[in-house]
């Protein structure tokens, strides 16, 4: 017995020492957590090319630009080659725009991430705290423990175990030997339990201190991911600010190149009578104007379902002429249109788009001022207005007419519109006939001189005009 609880007490007061001289023993395990950075390094990598692509064009459009001399400036080469550089500005600010966006989105994702981790590192660092309380409360209690068994082994040490032996039979009579023997037994029994109790706190001080590390493995992994995630933060919100920067700088050069387009346009169109549009209007305004359009365009009804005062029903048959009738009704003779100015047959600027993107919806014939305009087909005016600004300046169409056709063989609604006008001849819900006077020419609205934007609009769609008129 002296043997085995020598080696016993060996064993308990190493494991004692070694927790209270070096604490809880924490183990660091690295992690690493599972990411999509290879999807965001290839999209990146795209828009990077881009940019270069979009760089390198800007480049040979500037060397380009530097070849015409000052007095080769207003010609329509320089413009349009201007345009194009224009163009590229635009898709790089498209570009950046959407850069912006990205990194945006990513500080949004980002900042719910640290949302989340800092929540989930409050909760494990309670536990922690927690679990290391009831740790330190076990170390207590085990030293208690530990004293008191230490002491027994001390005693029993000393003694050795031939003092029990002589115990029992120095005893006087049988009586004393069972009382000393049960003594000895209860003090054995003792023992052992003292010794359980050891054991047991010894297995709770392993299963917690087990229980600490997982925690503060938990723990320092989410912080790791924290700092990670803060730092891509800060990142994507100094990328956001260079690219913001960057944009601001562009804006400024797009607006110097768009007034010098616009300059050097109004400068050419004066020389060559070609009038037509500006092509950089306030882009809200043009908005403004299409939403207003689209919003007439789509409530009006089909022309079965109309009642017209002062004409006669509508013929149904697409085969019989509709000669009398204010609308066409499932008839291509509604797309045999004549030209809104007479005599002016002049194109100024075609149907498709500029050398900078944009798109001119109609086409435009340049005339004097007062010229008459008459309606390319019979039918209803829809739109008879003038679009002015607060300060009263004419804008966008200026003085225009819609006028609403009928519908052609394919069932398909059928518009012209008349632009910049001077004056306007006729009002909303009037009916007017092929060739009849509608409005006097002019330069109202965004247009660099007299001319005619004159538009066909096939069921909300605004298509090249060209292919529909003959003289």
């Amino acid at each position: 017995m002296k043997t085995v609880t020598k080696k016993a007490f060996c064993i308990i007061l190493s494991l004692c020492l070694a927790l209270c001289s070096s604490g809880v023993a924490y183990a660091d395990e690295p992690t690493t957590a599972p990411s999509n950075e290879m999807t965001v390094e290839q999209a990146q990598a795209v828009l990077e090319e881009q940019r270069k692509a979009l760089e390198q064009s800007l480049k040979e459009s500037e060397e380009k630009l530097k070849q015409f001399s000052e007095s080769e400036k207003v010609t329509s080469e320089y413009i349009d080659s201007l345009d194009e550089k224009i163009g590229y500005l635009n898709e790089e600010l498209t570009l950046l725009d959407n850069e912006v966006r990205q990194a945006s989105e990513k500080v949004d994702l980002l900042t719910a991430d640290i949302a989340v981790l800092s929540e989930d590192i409050a909760e494990v660092q309670a536990e922690y705290d927690k679990a290391n309380d009831k740790l330190e409360a076990l170390h207590d209690s085990f030293e208690t423990t530990k004293n008191a068994y230490c002491l027994r082994l001390r005693a029993m040490y000393v003694s050795g175990s031939s003092s029990i032996l002589i115990a029992l039979l120095t005893s006087k009579d049988i009586s004393q030997f069972f009382s000393r023997y049960e003594m000895i037994k209860a003090i054995t029994k003792s023992d052992t339990a003292l010794m359980n109790e050891v054991n047991r706190k010894i297995d709770e001080i392993t299963e917690q201190n087990s229980e600490i590390l997982s925690k503060k493995t938990e723990l320092e992994q989410n912080k790791a991911s924290l700092d990670e995630k803060q730092a891509q933060l800060l990142n994507e919100q100094h990328t956001i600010e260079a690219k913001q920067d960057e944009i601001a700088e562009k804006k400024i050069t797009l607006a110097t190149s768009r007034a010098e387009s616009d300059a050097l346009l109004a400068q050419y169109t004066a020389q060559t009578k070609m009038y037509g549009e500006y092509k950089y209007e306030d882009e809200e305004l043009i908005k403004l104007v299409d939403e207003e359009i689209n919003a007439i365009l789509s409530g009006q009804k089909d022309p079965s379902q109309m009642k017209i005062p002062e004409v006669s029903d509508i013929v149904k048959n697409p085969d019989v002429p509709n000669t009398t009738s204010a609308l066409y009704y499932k008839s291509n003779a509604v797309l045999n249109m004549t030209y809104p100015a007479p005599g002016h047959y002049t194109v100024s600027e075609s149907f498709g788009y500029y050398k900078n993107g944009g798109k001119h919806t109609g086409i435009d014939f340049p005339y004097p001022v007062g010229t008459t305009v008459v309606a390319a087909q019979k039918g209803i005016v829809v739109t008879s207005k003038a679009l002015r600004d607060n300060k009263g300046n004419y804008y966008s169409y200026g003085k225009y007419i819609i006028i609403y056709h009928g519908t052609d063989a394919q069932d398909r609604k059928i518009y012209t519109l008349y632009a910049h006008n001077s004056k306007l001849s006729v009002g909303v819900g009037e009916t007017v006939t092929k060739g009849q006077k509608i409005a006097e020419g002019g330069s109202t609205g965004n247009s660099t001189g007299p001319h005619c934007h004159f538009e066909v609009i096939i069921d909300n769609e605004k298509v090249n005009p060209i292919n529909y008129l003959s003289r």
